[in-house]
């Protein structure tokens, strides 16, 4: 992106902004295609040094195994390490999540305005590491739910958030964590609290997969579960079906097509939401 883009960027006004939280299979790890490399104009993302650039995949670089490949493993390191480096010949791009698609699809809805995400989603965590002060299980120097705040406000100097995507539990499935309905209530009520968000906002999560190991897949109930409860109880938390989706050959992480339809989900959740809430 050049400096005149990157200005128009920082300055557009008033941006309809979606916060992209949890594990892995909201950060993605699906191969990306031509589409998930090519730019739609009102379609932004916040960096994590606050500077808006326009949202190809991967928007979600969590990891070091994140990014632009040679065909042999070796990773493809660019000028800037926020920027994606397009692929030539046989390279791949990894980092393929539902966010994008659910942002295409708003925005595509919203030709005037500009969407803004706010991709903040840590691959592997616990439902611990998204309480205030919460670690990383893979990174003891890194605090997934604080520097979600901090990215978050930054985003809101420009912008309203619109809708919190999340997808989590495969980390407290295979732990078998006690008291996750409880756990989660509170990861959504300081959210919403940190970042004054209104009954307006809704709070979409997505369901366990089908495909998991048995160590996980055993287990899975206690965040189906706590879905379950919450969506029972308040009227601004959704979660959508994924049973049917299908994993990349891991038997953890959806596969790109996947991911593409957990985005247009999470994006038919929060229409639904949004007419209800006119009505």
């Amino acid at each position: 992106m050049n400096s005149k883009e990157r200005e128009n960027c920082k300055n557009a006004p008033d941006k309809l902004l979606v916060l992209l939280a949890g594990q892995s299979n909201m950060s993605g790890r699906g191969y990306a295609e031509p589409d998930d490399l090519t730019p739609i104009p009102n379609l932004l993302m916040i960096r994590p040094d606050g500077k808006w650039q326009l949202a190809i995949e991967p928007i979600t670089k969590d990891r070091d195994f994140i990014g632009t490949f040679q065909a042999s493993g070796e990773k493809v390191i660019g000028d800037d390490p926020f920027e994606t480096v397009l692929p030539v010949g046989d390279q791949k791009v990894c980092g393929v999540g539902p966010g994008r698609t659910f942002g295409r699809l708003l925005a595509e809805a919203n030709p005037d305005r500009i969407v803004g995400l706010i991709p903040c989603a840590v691959g592997g965590t616990s439902i611990a590491a998204w309480m205030p002060g919460g670690i990383d299980d893979w990174d003891s120097s890194n605090y997934p739910y604080d520097n979600a705040i901090k990215k978050a406000r930054e985003a809101q100097k420009s912008g309203k958030i619109v809708a919190v995507l999340w997808h989590q539990g495969e980390n407290d499935a295979g732990k078998k964590t006690e008291n996750y309905l409880e756990k989660l209530r509170t990861v959504v009520r300081n959210f919403r609290r940190d970042l004054q968000l209104g009954v307006e906002v809704p709070f979409i999560a997505g369901d366990m997969a089908s495909f998991y190991p048995e160590s996980i897949s055993s287990y899975i109930d206690i965040v189906d579960h706590a879905l379950e409860v919450l969506a029972s109880e308040d009227p601004s938390f959704r979660y959508v079906h994924t049973k049917d989706l299908t994993h990349r050959g891991d038997q953890v992480h959806y596969d790109t097509a996947s991911q593409h339809e957990l985005g247009r989900r999470y994006y038919e959740a929060y229409r639904q939401f949004s007419e209800k809430s006119k009505g």
